[in-house]
Protein backbone atom coordinates (compact mmCIF):
# COMPACT_ATOMS: atom_id res chain seq x y z
CA UNK A 1 0.00 0.00 0.00
CA UNK A 2 1.25 3.37 -1.23
CA UNK A 3 1.70 6.23 1.55
CA UNK A 4 -0.14 9.02 0.26
CA UNK A 5 0.10 11.48 3.28
CA UNK A 6 4.05 12.64 1.74
CA UNK A 7 2.59 12.97 -1.79
CA UNK A 8 0.48 16.14 -3.06
CA UNK A 9 -1.78 15.63 -6.45
CA UNK A 10 -1.79 18.15 -9.46
CA UNK A 11 -4.54 18.23 -11.68
CA UNK A 12 -3.82 19.31 -15.32
CA UNK A 13 -5.96 20.70 -17.55
CA UNK A 14 -5.00 19.65 -20.94
CA UNK A 15 -6.80 19.19 -24.66
CA UNK A 16 -7.82 15.80 -25.15
CA UNK A 17 -5.19 15.63 -28.29
CA UNK A 18 -2.50 16.38 -26.07
CA UNK A 19 -3.50 13.90 -23.55
CA UNK A 20 -3.86 11.19 -25.89
CA UNK A 21 -0.71 11.92 -27.49
CA UNK A 22 1.18 11.42 -24.00
CA UNK A 23 -1.04 8.47 -22.72
CA UNK A 24 0.09 6.64 -26.42
CA UNK A 25 3.49 8.03 -26.35
CA UNK A 26 3.70 6.70 -22.71
CA UNK A 27 2.33 3.34 -23.48
CA UNK A 28 4.74 3.07 -25.87
CA UNK A 29 7.61 2.79 -23.86
CA UNK A 30 5.78 0.51 -21.41
CA UNK A 31 4.80 3.66 -18.91
CA UNK A 32 1.80 4.94 -17.22
CA UNK A 33 0.97 8.52 -18.06
CA UNK A 34 2.12 9.47 -14.17
CA UNK A 35 5.82 7.84 -14.94
CA UNK A 36 5.76 9.55 -18.03
CA UNK A 37 5.07 12.98 -17.05
CA UNK A 38 6.93 12.79 -13.91
CA UNK A 39 10.10 11.88 -16.04
CA UNK A 40 9.30 14.88 -18.21
CA UNK A 41 8.72 17.49 -15.17
CA UNK A 42 12.16 16.49 -13.57
CA UNK A 43 14.22 16.53 -16.89
CA UNK A 44 12.97 19.78 -17.94
CA UNK A 45 13.27 21.14 -14.12
CA UNK A 46 17.02 19.67 -14.71
CA UNK A 47 17.54 21.56 -17.67
CA UNK A 48 16.33 24.48 -16.61
CA UNK A 49 18.42 24.12 -13.37
CA UNK A 50 21.47 23.51 -15.95
CA UNK A 51 20.48 26.51 -17.55
CA UNK A 52 20.53 28.58 -14.44
CA UNK A 53 23.71 27.78 -12.95
CA UNK A 54 25.65 28.38 -16.48
CA UNK A 55 24.21 31.38 -16.62
CA UNK A 56 25.44 32.29 -13.09
CA UNK A 57 29.10 30.86 -13.96
CA UNK A 58 29.20 34.03 -16.22
CA UNK A 59 29.45 36.10 -13.04
CA UNK A 60 32.41 33.99 -11.75
CA UNK A 61 35.39 36.25 -12.98
CA UNK A 62 38.23 33.40 -11.25
CA UNK A 63 40.34 32.65 -13.77
CA UNK A 64 39.41 34.99 -16.46
CA UNK A 65 40.96 37.72 -18.12
CA UNK A 66 39.87 40.71 -20.10
CA UNK A 67 39.35 40.49 -24.51
CA UNK A 68 42.06 43.09 -24.24
CA UNK A 69 44.30 41.00 -22.08
CA UNK A 70 43.58 38.37 -23.90
CA UNK A 71 44.37 39.78 -27.69
CA UNK A 72 47.52 41.24 -26.11
CA UNK A 73 48.91 37.98 -25.36
CA UNK A 74 47.63 36.67 -28.75
CA UNK A 75 49.64 39.48 -30.47
CA UNK A 76 52.77 38.65 -28.58
CA UNK A 77 52.83 35.29 -29.13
Amino acid sequence: MTNTANRSRYFLDIEPELRNRVKAFAALQGKTMKEWLTEAIIAKLEDEIDASEGLASFNDEEGTISLEEYLKSRKEK
